[in-house]
């Protein structure tokens, strides 16, 4: 007993805390190779290194479009997209949270395969009890006498529910007993071993198995959903990415149409003072420049406050100052993908995840309705059991199997309650259907995810036409107004309107050919073939698509 308590007390926390990670790692290794795009070193939920940036270039000395807000932008490290994507999966914590929860799951699935192997347990007690009492010693006379003991107990065995539901068990229990008056000690040994074997309800591997089998599947899946979540992500953190460069280009549009006005408003001005305007026209051209001012002023707010909302999705610190490298908008272009969008459907059926759980999904109900039929039949168990004792009066520990008792019993629990179990078998085959239709659901949402995505790609390669169309002739009209506004011969709500019109121009086109090269990415994850290396970034997987 000693021994054993000074062996468990060496265990420390810190080797219970390896001993779960060697062994919930293991068996993340184990389902790894079963899911397509995720290795065992992509859920490792060791804590990263400190986040160290200082490597990034330093930005400028501010953009003068940002007006005030430069000061921020000076010196501030400027993040390229691969470095973001790079961030986000190293110290995103919606992406550490995901990683955790599949070890959490792993962990579990070590516990299921615990419970079916051999559990041992030991222990023991010791005490010391004294006893006085008044007895005589002789005629008339009477005394205290003392009784003193030393009892020590030790116990050990084990259960061990096998794969056929027998439950087997072995338990040894020695009691010593010394009476230290006289020097007497007396030893008693106990050996009792236990089989029950259920032959109807509760019997056969598929029962037995069940929870463990189950545990082994939700890994599984959880694997799966850790795949998918991982392309979501990236996805999310390119499309913020653009999202906050389209805002800086939004405000940079905004500011050239603001100076813009100012310098109609400038060149009106003289041409009032002259008598060749009139103060209506002159303040239609203030009114507009104000408005260009507050457009202007509300889009640097904007978009200073995406930038900050993008930080939380990496995990960087708000306050750290980072802007995005502008390049990055700049390398966009239209790249239609090389594939039909009935090949795209085909691909998806056969390489998403999603898809593959849903159909597990399916033989998981399957599977219950034969356990829950398990449960409606009679419960019929055989039990043996075994027991062996020292001899009466031993003063010497041992087991006399002379001293051997066998029992065998055969219990009958006749069916005449089940409720319970007669609900849960009907109820089993609602699941089943239910997972027949969440199956032919998610193939649906497959093809609709693939569909809705083609036609974004089509509608921002059309706009995109549209928004160069616009851009040029709104140019063309902006120069054709400020020349007949020099000549004294232009109208100032033609000026107006051919500024703000080039400004929408100029901000869809940018808009658009972000929407384009989202829907394209999208549209590779949609089709589950969107690999992700262990970086961030992600695997070219068609021909002529870029990265």
């Amino acid at each position: 007993m000693v021994v054993i308590a000074v062996i468990s007390s060496s265990c420390t926390p810190d080797i219970y805390h390896t001993r779960a990670d060697r062994e919930a790692y293991g068996t993340i290794f184990q389902k790894t190779p079963a899911v397509e795009n995720v290795d065992e070193g992509d859920v490792d939920i060791s804590s990263p290194e400190p986040m160290n940036l200082s490597s990034l270039r330093k930005a400028g000395g501010g953009a003068s479009f940002l007006g005030p807000g430069a000061t921020s932008e000076r010196g501030a490290k400027v993040l390229s997209l691969d470095k973001a994507l790079e961030t986000g999966v190293t110290y995103g914590r919606e992406y550490l949270s995901e990683k955790e929860r599949v070890f959490l799951s792993s962990l579990e699935l070590t516990l299921a395969r615990y419970q079916l192997a051999p559990i041992f347990s030991g222990g023991g007690d010791v005490g010391w009890a004294s006893d006085s009492q008044r007895a005589q010693l002789q005629q008339g006379a009477t005394d205290l006498v003392a009784t003193n003991t030393f009892a020590r107990t030790s116990r050990g065995g084990f259960n061990w529910l096998s794969r056929t539901g027998a439950r087997i068990s072995a338990d040894f229990t020695r009691d010593f007993l010394r009476f230290t008056t006289g020097n007497r000690s007396v030893n008693a040994s106990d050996l009792a071993v236990s089989v029950v074997q259920p032959l109807l309800q509760g019997g056969g591997a598929t029962v037995t198995m069940e929870a463990l089998t189950q545990e082994e599947r939700n890994l599984l899946y959880d694997l799966r959903d850790f795949a998918n979540f991982r392309r979501d992500f990236v996805v999310e953190i390119v499309s913020d990415y653009y999202n906050v460069l389209s805002l800086r280009d939004r405000v940079q549009n905004n500011y050239v149409a603001y100076r813009g006005f100012l310098k109609n408003v400038e060149r009106e001005e003289g041409l009032a003072d002259e008598g060749l305007r009139t103060q209506t026209q002159l303040g239609r051209l203030r009114q507009a420049a104000l408005q260009a001012e507050s457009r202007w002023i509300d889009s640097i707010r904007t978009y200073q406050t995406q930038l900050d909302q993008f930080k939380l999705t990496l995990g960087v610190p708000v306050a750290d100052r980072l802007i995005l490298d502008d390049a990055e908008l700049r390398r966009l272009g239209i790249i239609d993908p090389d594939v039909t969008r009935e090949q795209a459907v085909k691909i998806a059926l056969v390489t998403r995840p999603d898809l593959a759980t849903s159909a597990d999904i399916v033989d998981d109900a399957e599977r219950r309705i034969k356990v829950a039929k398990n449960g409606l039949l009679p419960g019929l168990d055989v039990s043996m059991d075994y027991n062996s004792l020292s001899d009466p009066g031993d003063t010497t520990p041992g087991i006399n199997f002379d001293r051997r008792r066998w029992d065998t019993t055969l219990d009958l629990d006749l069916p005449l309650d089940r409720k319970a179990e007669r609900n849960d078998y009907r109820a089993s085959f609602i699941y089943l259907e239910r997972a027949k239709r969440a199956d032919e659901l998610a193939r649906d949402r497959a093809r609709l995810e693939i569909y809705d995505a083609w036609r974004a790609i089509d509608q921002a390669r059309m706009n995109f036409k549209v928004a160069e169309q616009q851009v040029d002739l709104a140019n063309r009209r902006l120069e054709e107004q400020i020349l007949l506004s020099e000549l004294g011969r232009g109208d100032a709500q033609d000026l107006v309107d051919a500024q703000n019109d080039l400004l929408s121009a100029q901000n869809q086109r940018t808009s658009t050919v972000v929407s384009h090269n989202l829907a394209r990415l999208r549209l590779w994850r949609d089709m589950g073939i969107l690999y992700i290396r262990k970086d961030g970034s992600w695997a070219s997987v068609l021909k002529a698509e870029p990265r």
